[in-house]
């Protein structure tokens, strides 16, 4: 029902965005990029992806715009899951998937990070701006701004550019840009505050912010205070009922599997699933029979088959292990914005910033695999004991999770100082000029929590009963004397919290990045000079310095290795890097031709950057773009270009660490014809080399076949930047006829060589003897043992090995009807259609189709219709996407029966959001407002925010208050 009538009020919305008719005359069309509700300037404005100042609708390269009102009609406070909606954003990461078990690779100073992700090519490839400049990053050794550093009532509006930025803007937008430009010239005082809980009572949100601003000299100076407050509560998995391990259904390998039979399938959802081999009970095995920790006999699960899990019995459930959905978090944001106008010719504006973000995060429990506990133990059970001395033992394994030990986690403190210095002016009525210094900083704390010390824990696991007083006590003396409080492992839920103080420890560890850019530019045209039928030709030129450089500092007892069966962690190590790079730029817009029969407009364009790495040397970027508009309504426009992204300083300069993996050897007798055509020939020749026998060379013979060989994992200081090709090609339509009516359709293409990918051992090997020579770098990365010729060491570090290809469609359109009675409706409507997203992510392998998949779907659409009557204001926002693959293709080809038809992909998404506004009087507002107004939940599986996010209905309220011109 629900569907049925969704589907009915988006084809109405769509029918009166494309067919309905003004009321009453209307003022010039707003921008169809713009999204706002005002009319268009007559003036010329700086757009996104040009130092070229132009009309927003002759802009070659399509942008989709979003401003302050379209985020605060949304009730979202977290700027990253506002831009979700933005087809080309979907695959952002915001706080729940940096969350829990779900950080990014588990790498120190990444909790609670909210990153753009820009057609789904990574975050490392979406360039952030913050009014056309740089940023400084907030992920130590990497370019990735932390979108949280950027305020959110400060924000006029957010611009999503796709096209070959980097002729404009410098390296790492192969896949775009996103700026947000903030308001500017406030004079008067603004608050607004908001509070925000979900149906369940929980996942709270509180925000606050104030702006005060002064103009001066007669409006030739401003300037103007805000400060900003956000604070979110944690959700924990077993905070919805639905996730629970006993109610949470997950899709495995099923028993008795028969791809012969027809209904028989290999995978199914399953309730309870549950680790063999493991227990929040503890279990030991004595003399061929297993015990559970409390001492009776340990019942296991139902293995399944060909997986790694069980159902039911004394196995432990899989879901508490999924951590937190929602990070606890706490921002303070402080921004200073001045400006000041001694003249046309010299203008100085300035900006400052203080943010800092408190992020903490749980994920699951640690365990002893196993731990080692003497017979004279009094925790060890009767039962255990009896079995362990008749089989002539003095000390018993025993393995467990420790469900009833606090969960561990990891709390980050970002600290991020901004500042801008900028001067401009005119220098003549035909130029300008602009230079600007950016000093940006970030400071990142990252504690880790409830990490257990190896000495004060293996001193608590060693209990034993003190003859003088009869009370169970640690065994060690000194250990008793620095607040040893002894540990049982034995049966669920048995440990003394008293003891926590003693083994737990919160290691910290720091990380600073800093960014340094100058940049100075001259823009404006040649006049008389160089006229075209159109208009003057106008240029913009330029050169910036840029230097950016990262430190990470790991906790002392990280380094020194304190901590109980510590292999389970990734070993930190200090690192640190810096590059610097000086790039010339430069733009041409040529107007061919204005208000001429079949040419209301015609210009074409180009742009260019020559860049000189301190790492990678120099690169090129360029971009060809025109814009053709026949009459006045329709625009055609399209671009071509070369972006480029230069490797971030962990790529570079990460230190040699140690690591370990599973290595399958392409060497194998069973897999030389698996690959190309020199594999068995280059197999042969490195075997004998290192003296094996090629003939008899099997994982049989293997006696390392099945465990993890050692290596390392290492930066690559010979890298190269990547190279990407885009074009887009669009139409804006402007009927006269349907005023306020705009509609902007957009196809893009973008192709990444050279692509920088950091490959397994196993694909390192693969590579090493899939090339003509064993000359190689990857042979050099791969270690053969003496006499055998089995792998025994490797290293793996980024490559230039990968290539990725995305295309696709999008649609941008709104409208706004004024009528004298019934007030004015104001309509958008966004869509995506992802034709292709696809990864080659080594030389040689096969073409991974990524589209259709979780968090990049086929297709996306976001209607969001307003209404004003007088004082009253309702908006109400319809997110779709397409259900999206439940399973990569590479798993389901040539398998029909891989899984039941109506599980092969998940639900459909349809999240409501609806809110009401009422202006109390002039200068005070009051709101409200209902996320996911339907209540719908994710659907069945591993994943806890596929297709939406599991807090459920979610009900906000607030008030402002505007004293002032703005």
């Amino acid at each position: 029902m629900t569907t049925f009538t969704t589907r009915g009020m988006l084809l109405a919305g769509s029918a009166i965005l494309l067919a309905a008719k003004p009321a009453v005359a209307q003022d010039a069309p707003t921008s169809a990029s713009s999204g706002g509700d005002t009319a268009a300037s007559a003036d010329t404005i700086v757009v996104t992806g040009s130092r070229i100042r132009r009309p927003d609708y002759a802009a070659p390269n399509p942008v989709v715009s979003f401003d302050a009102a379209a985020i605060a009609q949304s009730g979202n406070t977290n700027v990253t899951t506002f831009l979700q909606r933005v087809p080309a954003l979907t695959n952002s990461l915001d706080s729940t998937r940096t969350a829990g078990n779900s950080q990014a690779d588990g790498a120190l100073g990444q909790v609670g990070l909210n990153l753009l992700d820009l057609r789904g090519l990574g975050t490392n490839r979406t360039l952030v701006l913050v009014n056309g400049r740089r940023h400084v990053a907030s992920q130590p050794d990497s370019a990735a701004v932390d979108i949280n550093t950027i305020p959110t009532d400060l924000i006029e509006r957010i611009d999503v550019l796709t096209g070959a930025a980097s002729a404009v803007y410098g390296a790492d937008g192969v896949s775009g840009v996103v700026n947000f430009v903030l308001r500017r010239d406030f004079d008067g005082v603004a608050a607004r505050a908001q509070f925000g809980i979900s149906q369940e009572g929980d996942a709270g949100n509180r925000f606050a912010s104030f702006v005060a601003g002064r103009n001066f000299a007669d409006d030739r100076g401003n300037l103007t205070l805000a400060y900003e407050y956000n604070a979110e509560d944690p959700l924990a998995n077993d905070d919805r009922k639905y996730l629970r391990s006993a109610n949470r259904a997950n899709f495995v390998n099923l028993n008795g599997y028969d791809p012969a039979v027809a209904g028989s399938y290999q995978k199914g959802p399953l309730r309870d699933i549950r680790y063999p081999d493991s227990s929040t009970y503890g279990y030991a095995d004595i003399g061929g029979v297993r015990y559970r920790g409390d001492g009776r006999i340990y019942a296991p699960g139902t293995v399944l088959d060909n997986d790694a899990y069980s159902l039911g019995g004394d196995d432990t459930p899989v879901a508490g292990y999924i951590g937190d959905i929602f990070p606890k978090t706490e921002r303070h944001a402080v921004n200073l914005l001045g400006r000041f106008e001694a003249s046309e010719a010299f203008k100085v504006s300035i900006e400052g910033k203080f943010v800092q973000s408190t992020v903490r995060t749980f994920t699951g429990y640690g365990g002893n695999y196993p731990a080692t506990v003497t017979l004279d133990n009094p925790f060890v059970p009767a039962t255990i004991l009896a079995a362990a001395q008749q089989a002539g033992l003095t000390s018993i394994d025993i393995s467990r999770n420790n469900f009833d030990i606090p969960r561990r986690g990891e709390e980050d403190r970002r600290r991020t100082w901004r500042g801008v210095v900028d001067v401009s002016g005119r220098i003549s009525d035909h130029a300008t000029y602009d230079a600007y210094y950016t000093y940006g900083r970030t400071d990142v704390r990252a504690t880790k929590l409830n990490d257990r010390l190896g000495d004060q824990f293996t001193a608590a696991l060693d209990a034993v009963r003190d003859p003088a007083t009869g009370q169970i006590v640690c065994r060690s003396a000194a250990a008793r004397a620095a607040g040893c409080v002894p540990v049982n492992t034995f049966g669920a839920n048995t440990v003394n919290p008293a003891s926590y103080d003693y083994y737990l420890s919160d290691p910290v560890s720091s990380a600073r990045l800093e960014q340094h850019v100058f940049n100075a530019s001259l823009s404006g045209d040649f006049g008389a000079l160089f006229e075209l039928p159109g208009d003057p030709v106008q240029f913009a030129f330029g050169g910036e310095y840029r230097r950016e450089s990262s430190r990470f500092r790991p906790a002392q007892e990280l380094l020194d290795n304190v901590f109980y069966q510590y292999d389970e962690y990734v070993i930190p190590t200090a690192s640190s890097g810096k590059f610097d790079v000086w790039e010339a730029f430069g733009e041409l817009n040529l107007p061919l031709l204005k208000d001429q029969p079949l040419a209301h407009l015609l210009s074409v364009g180009a742009a260019g950057r020559y860049s000189d790495y301190s790492t990678v040397g120099s690169t090129r970027t360029y971009q060809f773009n025109g814009v053709w508009a026949p009459v006045e309504a329709v625009t055609f426009r399209g671009s071509y270009g070369q972006s480029v992204r230069a490797p971030n300083i962990a790529e570079v300069f990460r230190p040699r660490t140690g690591d370990s993996d599973f290595i399958s050897d392409s060497c194998y007798l069973g897999a030389r014809g698996d690959g190309t055509q020199y594999r068995a020939a280059n197999c042969a020749a490195l075997i004998s080399a290192a003296g094996g026998n090629a003939a008899t060379f099997t994982s049989a013979n293997n006696p390392n076949a099945n465990v993890n060989i050692p290596g390392a994992r290492q930066g690559n200081a010979s890298l190269k930047a990547e190279t990407a090709r885009t074009w887009t090609a669009g139409v804006m339509l402007r009927p006269s006829f349907v005023p306020r009516l705009q509609i902007a359709v957009d196809w893009y293409d973008i192709r990444i060589k050279a692509a920088i990918n950091t490959a397994t051992a196993s694909t390192v090997a693969a590579l090493c003897v899939d090339q003509p020579s064993t000359d190689n770098p990857f042979c050099d990365a791969i270690s053969r043992q003496a006499g055998t010729g089995y792998i025994d060491s490797y290293i793996v570090q980024p490559e230039n090995v990968a290539a990725f290809r995305t295309a696709g469609l999008e649609f941008n359109a709104s409208y706004q009807v004024a009528t004298a009675r019934i007030g004015t409706f104001d309509v958008r409507l966004v869509g995506g259609y992802l034709h292709r997203l696809e990864q080659v992510p080594t030389i040689g392998a096969d073409v991974e189709d990524n589209r259709d998949r979780p968090f990049r779907p086929k297709y996306n659409v976001t209607f969001s219709p307003t209404w004003t009557l007088g004082e009253f204001t309702v908006n109400y926002n319809l997110r779709w996407q397409n259900g999206v693959r439940r399973f990569a293709r590479v798993e389901t080809a040539n398998n029909p029966s891989y899984v039941a038809p109506e599980y092969f992909r998940f639900k459909e998404l349809w999240q409501h959001d609806i809110r009401a506004q009422y202006q109390a009087a002039e200068a005070f507002a009051f709101y409200a407002g209902v996320n996911n107004f339907t209540n719908d939940k994710p659907d069945i599986g591993f994943e806890t925010n596929v297709p939406i996010s599991p807090v459920g209905r979610y009900f906000y309220a607030g008030a402002k208050m505007t004293l002032g011109s703005r």
